[in-house]
């Protein structure tokens, strides 16, 4: 079981051993704990994520990999140099995609950004996780899609993440990976379990669902896994987080997943 979608740096320690009981790895993503005004604040944010997120999830036995981007909330001035950054610290260990990036509330400097970002995992060949929003949900999530159509990726391994019911078949219908978030005003866990049972032969190519971990992992496990997966026989995990490099390989046994993802 894993757990593609948190963000560690906001965890206490306790809630990293309770991960390390529960799941055979987790992926920690850059995000928006603060406001960017240089790049040195982004930067420190993301080698948090490299250095110390790694000693602390190794002191408790966490298997941790990373994503590292630029949050659409969290853009520094420096795009570009922050950009040049991202190309150096993919050759870090655990490194397996871009992330978290996407759209908040669609400006010109947003998409600007994410344009770049994504580009920069076409030219990696790595996965990207896309960010979208509470509000205008709906109308952002158009306009992401609608900027991924006009640069003809190769790369297809693009996870758009907190979706609704109404989204999520915008997503299938062009091919990415659905990323469902349960948390107040998001999804509830019944709505998740809705959503999933409507598009129930699409899900089993869905490669990422991302409820979260509420009270404790194995209470929602047990609850997602009575409501959904007793019916559905096969749900993957993203795997392409799992196949970037040899060295960065996630060893996971071949069985039923389901991933969790981080309240915020």
């Amino acid at each position: 079981m894993i757990d593609t979608h948190i963000h560690s740096d906001t965890r206490g320690l306790e809630d990293l051993e309770l991960m390390a009981m529960c799941l055979d790895a987790v992926i920690t993503l850059a995000h928006d704990p603060f406001e960017m005004k240089n790049i040195k604040v982004w930067e420190a944010h993301v080698e948090k994520l490299l250095i110390n997120e790694l000693e602390r999830a190794k002191k408790v036995g966490l298997n941790l990999f990373i994503c590292v981007g630029m949050h659409p909330r969290a853009i520094p001035p420096e795009v570009d140099e922050a950009l040049d950054k991202i190309k150096n610290y993919i050759n870090y260990d655990k490194v397996v995609g871009i992330g978290e990036i996407g759209l908040e509330k669609a400006t010109k400097e947003e998409k600007e950004v994410f344009i770049k970002q994504l580009m920069l995992a076409e030219e990696l060949n790595m996965p990207a996780v896309v960010h979208t929003p509470r509000r205008n949900k709906e109308e952002v999530t158009k306009i992401i899609l609608d900027e991924i159509s006009t640069l003809n990726l190769k790369n297809r391994d693009i996870v758009i993440e907190h979706c609704n019911k109404e989204t999520t078949k915008w997503v299938l219908d062009e091919d990415f990976y659905v990323g469902l978030t349960v948390q107040p005003g998001k999804l509830t866990p019944l709505e998740a379990v809705e959503i999933v049972k409507e598009f129930k032969e699409e899900a089993l190519d869905i490669k990422t669902f991302t409820p979260p971990i509420e009270c404790s992992t194995p209470l929602v496990y047990k609850e997602f896994r009575k409501n959904f997966l007793n019916k559905l026989h096969v749900f993957n995990i993203f795997n392409s987080f799992c196949i970037y490099n040899d060295r960065n390989k996630l060893e996971i046994p071949a069985r039923e997943f389901i991933s969790f993802s981080d309240l915020l």
